[in-house]
């Protein structure tokens, strides 16, 4: 007997979101999801506020494999244009506006330098960054380790990135990438930045963060400049530029190398800064993790230390992704799952909804790193980088800066406990950033 063949359901058939409460859908992108009203929908609903593309809404997990499977028919840059202003502040030539075969072409250009053999040789500077602004921080009283997060993130960024810079151009490197990140966190380009998603995806013209991206890409060229004038200095560098300029990935031009550059700054720089911010938050405020912490650092027992720090570096990403959820948008009419999705809708994964489901965690609102002392996270339910080909490239990267970071802070200090509910995240943040800054009181060890 020949197959039948099935129609694909139509966004149409699926249950629907009423415009009046699409407020609701700020549940699924903060702790507690659980509550939502919304899952009463089951695991997809649709949703199609004026002025903005349909949406489907699911954390069925066949839909969200398929879909991140799905390296040609989607696009996450179209959603970052379309709800943000990253094109701007990255350029859309950058690696995630970049789809199908030219994404794939510019990731294989840029991963070497993030994957393992290269992160090994990074150590030794994550922890000259910690050695270096640890006596800066208080001891015995209560401070923002949000705020220390930022100055360690920037410090080990510029160092993995660029290495040694003569120091005139280092200090006017560090001066210029300061004033950038100040007008990005900036209120007026917040303001631009909220208009975004209402006029359509254009970001109007916001001529203080044109300057100063500009300034730091003319000392960027620079710098590469510089390096192709002496190509036999870099031979045994080990940053990331220098793995570039003169090597078989030396493919584009300076600006295009120096804008790619400037996006490695700002994709790691706040999300790394809040990770670090959260971890510390977590820990302060359950003692179970602090005490195996604390025995492991007491011994001297590394291994120990590490193994435990991976875990709660894994369990704090788990209930505290920097970004509580990822789209796609269908570049063409397409399927997902026996689902049609037309050209120009967007489908959106609410990672933490995913992240607190007992149907993947037991307890899943519990802090419990063990659960990833035995078994690394699944790929599948743990999406904190996201999924498939774009995937985030510095996910490996990121998770070694953490555990390295925390391991050589408890090497010289104990975090005071603080049992009781962990802060709220930030209100009126389009992720997921401690409301307190991540408040923690530091002893010495």
């Amino acid at each position: 007997m020949a197959a039948v063949s099935q129609t694909p359901v139509s966004l149409r058939e699926l249950p629907r979101l009423r415009t009046r409460h699409i407020g609701q859908i700020g549940g699924l992108m903060r702790p507690g999801t659980h509550r939502s009203p919304l899952l009463e929908f089951g695991e997809r609903f649709v949703v199609s506020p004026p002025g903005f593309p349909t949406m489907l809404v699911t954390h069925d997990m066949d839909d969200v494999r398929e879909l991140f499977a799905n390296h040609d028919d989607f696009s996450i840059g179209q959603v970052l244009s379309r709800f943000s202003s990253h094109d701007v502040m990255f350029g859309k030539q950058t690696l995630i506006f970049l789809d199908g075969d030219e994404h794939r072409r510019e990731r294989r250009l840029f991963a070497p330098p993030f994957q393992n053999k290269a992160l090994r040789s990074y150590e030794d500077l994550m922890v000259e960054v910690v050695q270096r602004e640890l006596p800066s921080w208080p001891v015995g009283e209560p401070f923002e380790f949000l705020k220390a997060g930022y100055d360690l993130a920037i410090g080990v960024l510029l160092g993995v990135v660029f290495g040694d810079v003569a120091p005139a151009r280092r200090d006017r490197l560090k001066q210029a990438v300061s004033r950038w990140f100040g007008e990005i966190e900036s209120r007026g380009f917040l303001a631009v930045t909220l208009l975004t998603p209402l006029v359509g995806g254009l970001t109007l013209p916001y001529p203080p963060l044109s300057r100063r991206q500009s300034e730091v890409d003319a000392i960027i060229i620079e710098e590469i400049a510089a390096r192709r004038a002496t190509p036999g200095d870099g031979d045994d560098r080990k940053d990331v530029l220098s793995r570039y300029v003169g090597t078989e990935l030396d493919q584009h031009d300076d600006v295009a190398l120096a804008r790619n550059m400037r996006g490695i700054l700002l994709g790691a720089y706040e999300t790394t800064a809040i990770t670090l911010g959260w971890i510390a938050a977590m820990l302060a405020g359950h003692p179970h993790a602090m005490a195996e912490l604390d025995t492991a650092a007491d011994a001297g027992d590394h291994a120990r230390l590490d193994a435990y720090l991976d875990a709660a570096v894994a369990e704090t990403m788990r209930l505290r992704p920097v970004s509580p959820f990822t789209g796609r948008r269908a570049l063409r009419d397409t399927v997902v799952n026996g689902i049609h999705i037309p050209k120009g809708a967007i489908v959106i994964v609410p990672i933490l909804l995913i992240h607190e489901s007992p149907r993947h965690y037991s307890d899943p609102m519990d802090f419990r790193p063990e659960r990833f002392l035995d078994d690394r996270p699944n790929g599948h339910t743990w999406l904190t980088f996201g999924a498939g080909p774009h995937r985030c490239l510095g996910a490996q990267f990121a998770l070694a800066e953490a555990r390295i970071l925390f391991r050589t802070v408890l090497q010289h200090r104990r975090i005071d406990c603080a049992p009781g509910s962990v802060e709220p995240p930030r209100r009126y943040h389009t992720g997921l950033s401690p409301a307190h800054n991540a408040r923690i009181t530091l002893r010495p060890r």
